[in-house]
């Protein structure tokens, strides 16, 4: 994280005096009776040193670019750029105002692009702000032989042999179809069954690989990805949901009351999307699709996200739903972008990294994050404190912590592990 503005200084300094405190007035003994360990204990206190640190760094950080300390300042690759763009604005002296007024936009403009490192900025603007800022920027570009791209497989025809037909047949989804055969049966007309059922769920369909969005950081089977989302949408089809969908509805304070469903679990949460006309279909991932959640736009244009649950915690479900949402508010759009399919463990490009950002911050605005006592001090007791009084379930602090820290040991018992999955009896998960 790093200080952009004043606004932040001021108030990471004034956390910084609030650790330093804790860490002063820290009673080792007392806090070991608390937790019962003195291993524990110590923990605790290393955290807080360990967050004054860093606050400290960035506080250094941003003062030495103020007092123009760094006469250069260099990225070594176009994803260092955004952090370079900011620094430059620091450096010369440049609020996010007075950059803002160069470029001919609005101050909130320049404040979102800084908070995100500029990840739903388009090359376009990134080129404008750095000639606003007297940047010269170079770049050797190189070709390299890379991986087959995901989001550009429209024109590879579909071979019907290639469908996973016997993970289909397994699962049942032939009856979507009416098919009643054997397994044996099944698999001696694969690909008439393969066609006949992608054809039901997509009938307006040409038959070919649609162009679709990808974050996926493995070797993905396509057909069994294709096979999925086929699965996906016919159950759409077959139980629609209770509202009719309206863009318009699907506002900041309709995230903020689905974050409070979190405290009653992942059901509600589906019954409140049912409401507002979007469709959550919960059917585990097949094999080699390495897949979280999918959206998807249907003819009509109501949006559809699809949920593997293949990490069945709380932490990961309000994410990852709330990861799709941000997709079908700013990224769906009838005959542009009409499917995204992520795996939340691979890399993101700038779409995924603001799709990511908007989520974190739907569940817990920053303004609030930035003073979370629980952010340091990471105790179960500063979790639910937390958590109580901003009316979400703790799973989502916890989880929170674990990505920002890069510790997946802390707050274990608090993020929810085998509490999705048994909410959705309807559907048959491998043991």
């Amino acid at each position: 994280m790093m200080i952009t503005n004043d606004r932040q200084y001021r108030i990471s300094k004034a956390q910084w005096s609030r650790i330093r405190g804790a860490i002063d007035s820290f009673d080792f003994a007392k806090t070991a009776a608390r937790v019962g360990s003195d291993v524990l204990a110590k923990a605790e206190l290393e955290a807080l040193k360990s967050e004054a640190d860093a606050l400290s760094e960035q506080i250094r950080e941003y003062e030495g670019l103020r007092s123009g300390a760094f006469a250069v300042l260099k990225a070594t690759s176009l994803q260092d750029l955004p952090l370079l763009l900011v620094r430059a604005r620091i450096a010369q002296g440049l609020s996010q105002r007075a950059l803002a007024q160069k470029l001919g936009i609005k101050e909130q403009q320049i404040q979102r692009y800084e908070a995100e490192q500029y990840a739903s900025a388009s090359l376009r603007r990134l080129i404008q702000v750095a000639e606003a800022l007297s940047l010269d920027v170079k770049e050797i570009a190189e070709m390299r032989q890379s991986a087959p791209d995901h989001a550009h497989q429209a024109s590879q025809k579909i071979e019907w042999g290639l469908f996973p037909v016997k993970e289909m047949y397994r699962r049942g989804w032939f009856d979507d179809i009416d098919f009643k055969g054997s397994m044996s049966a099944a698999i001696s007309h694969g690909a008439e069954l393969a066609r006949e059922y992608l054809q039901k769920a997509m009938p307006h369909r040409q038959p070919m690989f649609l162009k679709h969005r990808a974050r996926i950081g493995s070797e993905v089977n396509q057909y069994a990805l294709l096979a999925w989302q086929c699965r996906v949408l016919l159950l759409a089809r077959n139980k629609p949901a209770a509202g009719s969908y309206s863009r318009d509805s699907i506002t900041d304070k309709w995230l903020k009351s689905l974050a409070r469903e979190s405290t009653d679990g992942p059901r509600s949460a589906s019954r409140m999307l049912g409401e507002s006309g979007i469709q959550l279909i919960i059917e585990p991932q097949m094999p080699q699709t390495y897949l979280d959640g999918a959206t998807f736009l249907l003819p009509d244009e109501r949006p559809v996200i699809g949920m593997t649950l293949r990490y069945d915690r709380l932490d990961n479900f309000w994410f990852v739903l709330f990861h799709e949402l941000v997709h079908v508010m700013r990224h769906m759009r009838k005959g542009k972008l009409e499917q995204i399919f992520d795996d939340l463990d691979a890399e993101p490009d700038l779409l995924e990294r603001e799709a990511d950002l908007l989520a974190g911050n739907a569940l817990i605005p920053e303004s609030d994050w930035e003073v979370a006592l629980a952010r340091y001090l990471r105790t179960e007791d500063s979790v639910k404190s937390f958590a109580e009084e901003h009316h979400i379930h703790p799973a989502i602090v916890a989880g929170r912590i674990r990505k920002e820290a890069d510790n997946y040991v802390i707050l274990k018992d608090l993020i929810g592990i085998g509490e999705v999955r048994k909410q959705f009896p309807e559907v048959r998960f491998a043991q």
